[in-house]
């Protein structure tokens, strides 16, 4: 008997995949088996109708599957069958997309608003279409006994659903219901036990501004009333975050439009099946706290992901705070016992539950630029990111990424994968998860890589994990990995002309790049243009401190006596003598190593220009500048490009003669938004014919995203929207050099 063996790669295992196919199956009269393997979902297939078949499988996917390949082959030594089956998942070596987690679904909704439903108000509800995935698994293939899920034993009724191929819960892994399922608690934040109902408890202790921590999906939230400028400012005192925003979960959309202006293009996102946090416009004049995002005009809002924060929601009718548990910049926290022990003394109380999380994984941020995604964190529903290949690799790669917003990528088979944030490396606790993440990967995929890339920077933990490892050690200079992470998202390997704009990366002098513009392909670059170095008056502590970097600004272009002579925001940021000393660090190069970064730049501008002279946290100059800007102000300020370098001393002129203006900050941010856009379209004069690729965190600025997809968006421009456009990715283009510049691959 012929039969036919269909094989799909793709996201197709815990999304409901196979009882797609059994229900297709009956409908196109198909009989044979459909399974769960390593290499994805086989199908063998007897009919007249095989055809028809195929066609609906590529084209009826369920919400959260997707397809990255469709093989079909004659099996021509086939058994006859009778029906079609789902027969059990079996393991062995392969390169399956891992199944993402996803937030509440509509049915299950509507389930948990039922008072007739068993599930009435269950906070574990969920389906094929909605749920933990990625956070509960321990190894693939996605089956319950693989999973935390497997401590509890499944109730009758729940079985019943489970193995039934017409019900909505048919192979739903964390399937459970409040006989078999987990069950919350509330504890004090000296871990012991709250008596009484915990939604309840954790309702009244958030109204009377209590701070809680809550067990999301991939981690702990900590959650405060976000109109209460008390609850606010104690969570930003216990947590020492003195102004970093924080993002906001709300009711629902109709509340969070209150709170901040939406496109429909951001609504889409907001209330889609992701339900990622989403950087928005705020509204001014609202109840929401100042201590929220000060000093911006950006919020970050969210809406409930999970049955918990919806029933909590049920009983508080106002926005909350809800920023992940953590140490600042450290992985999120994940077990209840660590946050006992590590955030003790920045919550009240705990809301927990005994549905253990194997794989941590942060909320995933985006923001929306002229209809497009700008991914500034890839977590929850997006993470881990699975790109096919159109080639076998015929051994697997590690790349390990940067030092900061640290993620891994693994080359396996025929596919690049990509993990979530881990956060910045440094930390024991950072290192520590850096280690377990990759050790999740090789467990994953039952593989242990033979190559190894990273950073050239030697001094990253990524860069010396590498070096520990004692394998074939391949570095890829950091600016160029930003410019393979984009092409690799778009499957480009052609000539490109590539802009890597950041705050800092090594580069092949031993000097700190950051304002790059590449001739790249996947297997070599050539720099030829860059921002004139300048001095970080201090080193490390001029990221940290602005009116150090623009001071360097003015001594390029001013003598000492010249700077003491000028009334500007940077210089009456000093005393005199600072200056003086500052001017002598210049002079002699003592601590003033060189650095040609974008993202520095960035900042002297905020200080030249009055925003702010001493940063809280990375990147808050731009933020501060970009709520500026006026899309209507075009007018570049002056520069040169002399042998590829960009001079800029003119620019800083200029910006000092407008910070007499009364409207001085609206006309800085918005010309020196159009300088980045004027020097890029700079140099696509000179290479009109390649197509142009960026990369980088200074293009997490909106402003700036928005002026470039409206200069290029219609011609051959690529930016990242799939993964993150910051150091998020830099793992990704390592990757994407080794797979093009090893031996061996077919």
């Amino acid at each position: 008997m012929i039969s036919y063996k269909i094989t799909i790669k793709g996201l197709v295992q815990g999304v409901g995949f196979r009882p797609f196919v059994y229900r297709m199956a009956k409908q196109h009269h198909i009989k044979g088996t459909v399974c769960n393997t390593p290499e994805g979902v086989v199908i063998e297939a007897q009919g007249v109708y095989c055809d028809a078949f195929v066609d609906a499988l590529r084209t009826n996917l369920p919400p959260r599957a997707r397809i990255d390949s469709l093989s079909v082959s004659e099996v021509t030594d086939s058994i006859t069958y009778d029906d079609f089956e789902i027969l059990e998942s079996f393991m062995g070596e392969g390169s399956v997309a891992i199944p993402l987690d996803s937030a509440l679904c509509p049915a299950c909704e509507t389930e948990m608003d039922d008072p007739s439903n068993r599930r009435y108000q269950y906070p574990f509800i969920n389906c094929t279409d909605c749920g933990p995935r990625y956070t509960i698994i321990q190894i693939p293939p996605y089956d319950r006994v693989r999973t935390s899920m497997k401590h509890f034993t499944m109730c009758p009724e729940c079985e019943a659903e489970y193995t039934d191929p017409n019900s909505r819960r048919y192979h739903a892994e964390p399937i459970s219901c409040p006989q078999c399922g987990p069950k919350l608690k509330m504890i004090d934040n000296q871990g012991n036990p709250i008596v009484g109902d915990p939604l309840e408890l954790a309702v009244k202790m958030v109204k009377e501004g209590k701070i809680i921590a809550l067990k999301g999906l991939g981690g702990f939230h900590l959650m405060c009333g976000a109109t209460s400028d008390a609850a606010v400012a104690e969570l930003r005192r216990r947590k020492h975050r003195k102004a970093k925003p924080l993002a906001v979960m709300f009711r629902s959309l109709e509340d969070l439009e209150r709170y901040s202006e939406i496109t429909e293009d951001e609504r889409a996102h907001i209330a889609g099946a992701l339900k990622p946090i989403v950087v928005v416009r705020a509204k001014k004049d609202t109840d929401l706290s100042q201590y929220v995002a000060p000093t911006i005009d950006r919020l970050g809002v969210f809406l409930p992901y999970t049955p918990l924060h919806r029933l909590l929601f049920e009983q508080i009718d106002f926005p909350l705070v809800a920023t992940s548990a953590n140490v600042s910049d450290e992985p999120i926290i994940v077990r209840t016992d660590e946050i006992v022990s590590r955030l003790g003394n920045v919550v009240d109380a705990v809301l927990s539950h005994d549905r253990t999380i194997i794989n941590p994984l942060d909320d995933s941020v985006i923001q929306i630029a002229e209809g497009r995604v700008v991914m500034l964190r890839m977590g929850r529903g997006f993470a881990p990111r699975t790109f096919p290949l159109t080639q076998t690799l015929e051994e697997s790669v590690l790349a390990v990424g940067a030092h900061q917003k640290s993620a891994i990528a693994l080359g396996i088979q025929n596919n690049m994968v990509l993990s979530g944030h881990i956060g910045d490396l440094g930390s024991v606790e950072a290192d520590g998860y850096f280690d377990r993440t990759i050790q999740t990967f090789k467990r994953f995929y039952e593989t242990e890589p033979t190559v190894i890339t990273s950073d050239l920077h030697p001094f990253y933990s990524s860069t010396q994990y590498a070096v520990a490892s004692k394998r074939d050690h391949v570095t890829v200079q950091h600016h160029y990995a930003h410019i393979l992470a984009c092409m690799a998202e778009y499957s480009l390997e052609e000539k490109v002309l590539g802009f890597a704009f950041d705050g800092t990366g090594y580069g092949d002098d031993g000097n700190l790049w950051g304002g790059e513009v590449l001739i790249a392909d996947t297997h070599t670059y050539e720099r030829i243009g860059f921002l004139k170095p300048f001095a970080l008056l201090g080193g490390d502590k001029a990221i940290k401190e602005p009116r150090r970097i623009a001071l360097s600004l003015l001594f390029d272009s001013y003598t000492l006596e010249e700077v003491l002579e000028l009334k500007t925001p940077t210089t009456e940021a000093f005393l005199p003598h600072e200056i003086r000393t500052l001017h002598h660090m210049w002079q002699k190069k003592i601590n003033a190593p060189l650095s040609s970064s974008m993202g520095r730049l960035f900042d002297a501008v905020a200080s030249l220009g009055g925003f702010i002279q001493t940063l809280n946290y990375e990147g808050q100059g731009g933020m501060i500048m970009e709520s500026f800007v006026d899309e209507s102000i075009t007018q570049p300020f002056e520069f040169s490009v002399v042998e590829g370098a960009v001079d800029f001393s003119e620019m800083v002129k200029e910006i000092i003669s407008l910070t007499a203006e009364s409207d001085s900050k609206r006309l800085i941010a918005s010309r020196f938004i159009a300088t980045v856009e004027a020097i890029m379209l700079s140099f696509v004069a000179l290479y009109p014919e390649l197509p142009i690729v960026i990369g980088g965190g200074v293009f997490q600025n909106r402003a700036l995203m928005e002026r470039l997809y409206s200069r290029f968006g219609k011609g051959a421009f690529y930016a990242q929207q799939q993964t993150p456009i910051n150091d998020g990715s830099i793992a990704l283009g390592q990757l994407y050099y080794i797979i093009h510049n090893t031996k061996g691959n077919k």
